[in-house]
């Protein structure tokens, strides 16, 4: 009978620490709002991110934004343009600090004239997520689109500047 005693108190000190996990677990914000620097929105962008939490340790991030970039022109640009980006990624690691791999598209609108283009890209970076609400969050990331022209950090054929290396800071809710 004190076997059995035992067992069973062993069985409930492992079930509380299991469910303080989850309780931990459940209490991670699920959306970040940030502005970001460079990459996928241009050179300046404002974004919403959602977050689906499967496990502690893996999340999967929906993003969508707008942003404004111009051509690769500093001294005189001709065109500027907003730009639609929207990714999905999937993020490993633990606690506050993961590793973020995933993929996302970007639409950019010329300004006054009847052009867009559209570009594909694989993303890979870095991100800071807090486990409470209304705390600082950082993602630094690169995103390497197919049509990106060497010789001028542009996308081909529309001369639109994109930084390939980026960074997001914003606020968990």
């Amino acid at each position: 009978m004190s076997k059995f005693i035992g067992l069973v108190g062993l069985m409930f000190l492992g079930l509380q620490g299991f469910s303080q996990e989850i309780k931990f677990f459940n209490q991670r914000p699920k959306k970040n709002i940030s502005i970001g620097l460079g990459a996928d929105g241009g050179i300046l962008s404002l974004n919403h991110e959602k977050l689906h939490l499967f496990t502690f340790k893996l999340m999967m991030s929906n993003k969508i934004g707008i942003g404004l970039t111009q051509d690769y022109s500093f001294s005189n640009p001709q065109n500027y343009f907003i730009s639609l980006p929207a990714n999905i990624s999937f993020c490993f690691g633990k606690r506050r600090v993961l590793f973020e791999v995933g993929f996302g598209a970007t639409v950019f609108l010329q300004i006054n004239e009847p052009f867009y283009q559209f570009c594909f890209y694989p993303i890979i970076g870095y991100r800071w997520q807090p486990l409470k609400m209304d705390k600082l969050f950082l993602k630094i990331f690169a995103a390497l689109p197919n049509k990106l022209n060497q010789s001028n950090i542009s996308i081909s054929e529309s001369e639109i500047l994109f930084v390939p290396i980026g960074i997001n800071i914003g606020k968990s809710f």
